[in-house]
C-alpha cells in the first residue's frame, strides 16, 4: 500500500514538472499567427514594383480575401493568387509562381500552407521587398511557425 501511495505521487510530481515546462504561448503570439494577417503583412511588405500591372486592380480584393481565410486550402488558394502577380524577374533561380501554384495544389493542412508560404517568402529575392521587411522578418517567420 505505502509503494502504491509513493509511486502515485511519484508520477504527480513528475506530471506537474513536465507541464510546467510547457512553453506559454502569448495572446498576441496566437494573434499573430492569424492566416490572413501573416497573408497582408506578407503582400504588404513587397514592392509595389514588384507586382505586374494587374496588381493595382486586384490588391482590395485579394486582400480582403486573405482576411477571410478559413482553412488551409483558401490560405494556399491565397498564396499561389499572390504570386501569379509577381514579375517573374523576382524569383530567385529554382523558385517560381508556377512552382508555389503547383505546390498549393497538394496542400492538405495549415502547416503544409505555413510552408508553402514560408518558401514563397524564401523565393523572393531580396530586392523584392520594402526596405523594412528584414526588421519584420523573424517576427513574422515567428508567428508563422505557430500556424497550425
Amino acid at each position: 500500500m505505502k509503494r502504491t501511495i509513493i509511486l502515485l505521487m511519484a508520477f504527480a510530481l513528475l506530471t506537474m514538472r513536465a507541464e510546467a515546462q510547457l512553453p506559454k504561448v502569448s495572446k498576441e503570439a496566437k494573434s499573430a499567427a492569424n492566416p490572413g494577417k501573416l497573408l497582408s503583412q506578407l503582400a504588404n511588405a513587397i514592392q509595389p514594383s514588384s507586382f505586374t500591372g494587374a496588381w493595382s486592380g486586384s490588391k482590395g480584393g485579394w486582400l480582403s480575401k486573405a482576411q477571410k481565410v478559413s482553412d488551409a486550402l483558401s490560405m494556399a488558394n491565397t498564396i499561389s493568387s499572390l504570386a501569379g502577380f509577381i514579375k517573374p524577374g523576382l524569383f530567385k533561380e529554382g523558385s517560381s509562381a508556377q512552382n508555389i501554384i503547383q505546390t498549393a495544389k497538394t496542400v492538405k493542412t495549415y502547416a503544409d500552407a505555413a510552408g508553402l508560404l514560408r518558401s514563397f517568402e524564401g523565393g523572393l529575392k531580396p530586392e523584392a521587398f520594402l526596405k523594412n521587411w528584414s526588421g519584420q522578418r523573424s517576427g513574422w517567420l515567428n508567428a508563422l511557425n505557430l500556424l497550425k
